[in-house]
């Protein structure tokens, strides 16, 4: 069965989910805050975590791209969890090794980036596992 105005709701979704994770990436304590006048400390880790912010950004685009042009569990899906989890878990923690070389602490939520990198990496093995399942069916039937 297929779902009236798909395209229309996906985009809805994708726009309202942009607007979530820039809220939440503003709304972070530690972005460009403590910054002591005449210092740029803090400016280096915090550019790594809007950089990795950004390619999650960029992954959540993606996927939505591919899952509204081909299908969920195709083997471009998993590679791009893939890459993109090992993108934002070395960014994250990147951002967590220069927060507390440059700034002495870890502020809370620095470490965000890593957790969900990780997932993604996680969540790409899944994909590796459906996809392998789904061509079985595929086979049988």
């Amino acid at each position: 069965m297929e779902i009236k105005h798909y395209k229309r709701i996906s985009n809805l979704i994708g726009f309202l989910l942009g607007i979530f994770i820039l809220k939440d990436i503003l709304d972070y304590p530690f972005l460009l805050t403590n910054v002591p006048e005449n210092s740029t400390n803090n400016l280096i880790p915090q550019s790594v975590f809007i950089l990795g912010s950004v390619f999650l950004i960029a992954f959540y685009v993606t996927i939505l791209q591919n899952i509204k042009k081909k299908g969920v569990f195709i083997r471009r899906n998993e590679i791009t969890f893939r890459y993109f989890g090992f993108i934002i878990l070395f960014l994250g923690l990147l951002s967590d090794i220069l927060f507390s070389y440059f700034t002495g602490d870890r502020p809370s939520g620095a470490r965000i980036l890593a957790i969900l990198g990780g997932t993604l990496v996680f969540v790409s093995y899944i994909f590796k596992i459906g996809i392998k399942m789904q061509e079985e069916q595929e086979l049988t039937i």
